[in-house]
This record gives structure tokens, C-alpha cells and sequence, in this order.
């Protein structure tokens, strides 16, 4: 039997497929490669906003206790809250910690609308609040969430892109039978172009499964908006009512009968002694005041390595009775199933050691994506005419300055975002931008690729020098933030300092040359 008949790769595959999933798998990618690869990047820096961020907001460090200080109690800040937004509002409010820095209190309804306060936790003072300013984590998440498009058609778009991503990965499985039996092979050849073509089958393969699942989660996360409206009306006839009191349980409308309130730092410790190993972060109080008065406290695991989100508790504010649980672990095994989706995507179950995991993973994830982008980008340029390779020539030009260019527009948002986050948002599209219109004009654009590594380190590294110099206050946290920065910094410095052997320089003049030569 010939190898035709038998197929190809451990799949069995005829050489026909192979060549139909080729082609799926470079059309997916050559169209969607560059919004793959900055909501990979993107995603990657997002994993760690919650850390960061209390790094880049000078009003967490303003916070830090002091010697023998005691933190007030939820009732006592709560008062204040009140006496700045008024009691007749909804309340959100998200208690103090290492991360989100004070006691920030939201106010919602009324003729006002939105308002919020920030309070010292240990003073009960008013706080400049700096919690809606723009900064880098924060819009690099949105970057990811929503590529900064107008919500909720950004989640939307970036759903689908998720469900593409998925497509792309399962072609590209199917277009490369072999590289599953060669999951070791990694020919460091000089030429170049083989290098990066193994180099991106062996991401592909390693990465297969976390791409999947981080595409897959992401495509549920983004989508959701759309399908479960639909899903749930569907489950109860249509029924809006039944539906929502489902979910959420029974609301009761305000009487304007007075009643007084019970401590909600009671309700709490009730709350937290009653279902160990959680804490309430935040909660909402609604109806303050009155006989129908209720507090949702959301709990969340300590540590949060909890595989399913966390729940939320109903409780009324006037008798302590819990009127409603909601929480994705007791509806059987579909609902919690959903409910992992979100710790899964952005590695919440399992610390900071798994979050770097992550962190390697999505950063290798984009390189095979980039990889892949300008492998397909040489070949084709290189078996066109010579009249008919400028235009492969500008798409090569364009992916190499998106994708330098996010890298060193990040490093610059983060220094930026820093020290003047007025600007964090104008400084990242500019640096973005400049570096595609520098692509456009440069002779040899993959000398981009160092020269963006270079000046990538050297932001990082003295945005990390100038937070441990000229900060006034320091907290342990921020002391490491900055360190790993400035070591992040020093290993991109160093991996844009090697230089290939002669040997390779010379045998990669091909790649850089291909439209000189005659198409095969």
C-alpha cells in the first residue's frame, strides 16, 4: 500500500485533507493572526491586574498600615460612606485590601446617579480616589476583554475570535500529521525559515492544549451575553419573572416603612464562620432603612484556588434571614461546570505559580501565532512574480509592527501608567503606531524585532529603577513588583543581545531575500 492510500501522520490523513486543512488553517490565520496574537499577548499581562495594580495606584501605598494600627470595622466606614452619598441609594462596596487599597463605596439610583467615595480604612478619611483612572493593567484587560471596541459588541467580537482561534488550532493539527509523531524534533537549521516552521509546529503541538481551552473559554466568556438570555428563556417558557427569581430569588419592592439595621460586620463574621475557607470582598446593600432592607455579600475562597467561582448570599439586613444563595455548585454538574469557565481562563485556582504558568504559556502562545503569520507571509512572497510581492511585502511589514509594536506600547503604558496615568492610554497608541509607521519604512524590518527588545527592556527596567528611587512610600508588595519588572526587563535586554553565528546570519540572507530570486 502506498503512503498516499495509507495516509499521513498518526491521524491517517490523505494527502488531499492535509491539503484542505492547509488551507482553512492559513486562511484562518493570515486573516485573524494579528487579532489572535494581541488578545493572547494582551491576555497574558491581563493575569496578573489584580496584583498589579496595586503596584501602579499611589493610593494603595497611601493605605499601607502603620505600627499598631486596627482597621475600622465595616459598620464604622459604612456610616461614613453614607454621610458622603446619602443612605436613600443602592451601596456597592468593596472592602479593604493589600490590592484595591481603601474602602471603596459606590452609590447607584436616585437623582444623582453614579457616585462613589474612597475612605482611609484606618482614619475613616475621604481618600483622593484614583480607582477609575486609567492605568496600563486595567487597559491592557480591556484590551483582551474587548479590544476597547463599545460594549458589549467588543465581548461579542472578541467571542467569536475565540471560536476562529479554536478553528485555527484544530486545522492546523490536521494540516501538520507529522509534527504529532515529531513531537521532539526541533531542527535548530541556519536557515531560517525552517527554524521558525519547526519552532511553530512544536509551540502548536505543547500549546495545543492550553490554546484550546484558553480559546475555548473565552469564546463561553465573550458569548455569553448573546446565548444565555436565549438559554434561560428557553428553560422557562419565555417567563422573565420565573427566570430572573430563579437565579437570583425573589425581590421585594421598598414600602417606606422604617426599620432598624442590623451590623453588617455581624452578618459577615456569620456569614464566614458559617462556610469556612471563604471571605466577603464585597457585598451590596439595598433598600437601606426600610423593612425590606437586604445585603448580598459575595463570598470568595481563601486562598482563591477554588476550581468554581465563588456564591453570593442574600441575607435581610432587618432579621438576619437568608433569602436567597446563589452559587454554581449545587445545580448539578452542568452549572458547575460553567461556573469554572472563569477561574480556568484566567488561572484563579491555583496562586501565583500557576498564574506564571499561564503567563509562559499565552507568551509562547503568541509566538506561534507570530511565527506562524510570517512563515506563511515568506513563503507566499517567495513564489510569487516579481512584479506581485509588494503587497506581501507590506502585510510582512504589518505584522512585524503590530506585533513589536504591542510589546514595546505595553512597556511604555506600564512607565507611563506609572508615573503619569493621565496619559497612559494616548502614550500606548502612540508608541503602537509609531513603531507600524517605523515597520513601514525600514529596509530590513526584522531588525525590529531587536530594536523593539531593546528599547522594550529599557523601559521596563527604568520604569522599575524609577519606582524604587523616587517613590516616596513603599510597601512589600510594590518592592516586589518593581524587582520582577526590573528582572523582566534585564532578560529581554539580554535575549535581544544574542546574535546569530555567522554561519547563520549567512544562510538566513535567503529569508530577507526572497524577492530577488525567481519563484520556484
Amino acid at each position: 500500500m502506498s503512503r498516499r492510500a495509507r495516509g499521513l501522520g498518526p491521524l491517517r490523513l490523505t494527502r488531499e485533507a492535509v491539503k484542505r486543512y492547509f488551507d482553512i488553517h492559513s486562511a484562518i490565520g493570515v486573516i485573524g493572526g494579528l487579532v489572535f496574537f494581541v488578545c493572547s499577548f494582551s491576555g497574558a499581562l491581563a493575569l496578573f491586574e489584580r496584583e498589579l495594580i496595586a503596584w501602579e495606584r499611589p493610593a494603595v501605598r497611601y493605605v499601607a498600615p502603620s505600627a499598631g494600627a486596627e482597621m475600622l470595622g465595616a459598620d464604622a466606614l459604612l456610616a461614613r460612606a453614607h454621610a458622603h452619598l446619602g443612605d436613600e441609594r443602592d451601596l456597592f462596596v468593596t472592602l479593604p485590601t493589600p490590592m484595591n487599597g481603601g474602602f471603596l463605596a459606590r452609590a447607584f439610583g436616585g437623582d444623582r446617579g453614579r457616585d462613589e467615595v474612597m475612605l482611609h480604612p484606618y482614619t475613616g478619611a475621604l481618600l483622593p480616589n484614583d480607582h477609575d483612572q486609567a492605568r496600563a493593567f486595567a487597559f491592557l484587560t480591556h484590551l483582551h476583554t474587548d479590544l476597547h471596541l463599545p460594549r458589549p459588541f467588543g465581548r461579542y467580537l472578541v467571542g467569536l475570535i475565540g471560536v476562529f482561534m479554536m478553528m485555527a488550532l484544530i486545522s492546523g493539527v490536521m494540516a501538520h500529521p507529522q509534527a504529532l509523531r515529531n513531537v521532539f524534533l526541533m531542527r535548530w537549521r541556519p536557515r531560517l525559515r525552517l527554524t521558525l516552521s519547526d519552532l511553530h509546529k512544536q509551540l502548536g503541538v505543547w500549546g495545543l492544549v492550553f490554546g484550546w481551552v484558553m480559546a475555548a473559554t473565552g469564546a463561553v466568556i465573550g458569548l455569553l451575553g448573546i446565548f444565555a438570555p436565549i438559554m434561560v428563556l428557553s428553560a422557562f417558557d419565555g417567563d422573565v419573572g420565573k427566570a430572573t427569581e430563579a437565579f437570583s430569588g425573589p425581590h421585594a419592592e421598598k414600602t417606606g416603612v422604617h426599620a432598624a439595621m442590623l451590623p453588617v460586620s455581624s452578618l459577615i463574621e456569620t456569614l464566614e464562620q458559617r462556610v469556612p475557607d471563604t471571605e466577603v470582598r464585597s457585598f451590596l446593600i439595598s433598600h437601606w432603612g426600610d423593612e425590606t432592607a437586604e445585603v448580598a455579600l459575595n463570598l470568595t475562597p481563601t486562598p482563591y484556588r477554588a476550581m468554581v467561582a465563588g456564591e453570593t448570599h442574600r441575607v435581610s439586613l432587618v432579621d438576619g434571614s437568608t433569602i436567597h444563595v446563589s452559587t454554581f455548585t449545587t445545580r448539578g454538574a452542568g452549572t458547575r461546570l460553567f461556573g469554572t469557565v472563569q477561574p480556568l481562563h484566567y488561572g484563579l485556582f491555583g496562586g501565583r505559580a500557576l498564574k506564571l504558568v499561564y503567563f509562559v504559556s499565552g507568551i509562547l502562545l503568541s509566538l506561534m501565532i507570530a511565527t506562524g503569520s510570517l512563515i506563511w507571509l515568506e513563503r507566499r512572497r517567495a513564489q510569487q512574480p516579481v512584479d506581485a510581492r509588494d503587497r506581501y511585502r507590506g502585510l510582512e511589514r504589518l505584522h512585524v509592527g503590530v506585533t513589536v509594536g504591542i510589546v514595546l506600547a505595553s512597556a511604555v503604558a506600564i512607565a507611563v501608567g506609572r508615573f503619569a496615568s493621565a496619559y497612559t492610554e494616548p502614550a500606548f497608541w502612540l508608541a503602537w503606531l509609531g513603531v507600524i509607521a517605523v515597520a513601514y519604512g525600514m529596509r530590513d524590518v526584522y531588525a525590529l524585532m531587536r530594536i523593539g527588545g531593546w528599547l522594550t527592556g529599557g523601559v521596563l527596567c527604568a520604569t522599575a529603577a524609577g519606582d524604587l528611587l523616587l517613590s516616596s512610600v513603599q510597601t512589600p508588595a510594590t518592592i516586589q513588583v518593581s524587582w520582577v519588572v526590573l528582572v523582566i526587563g534585564f532578560v529581554i535586554l539580554g535575549l535581544s543581545a544574542i546574535r546569530p553565528s555567522g554561519r547563520a546570519r549567512s544562510a538566513a540572507a535567503p529569508l530577507r531575500t526572497a524577492a530577488a530570486s525567481p519563484p520556484p
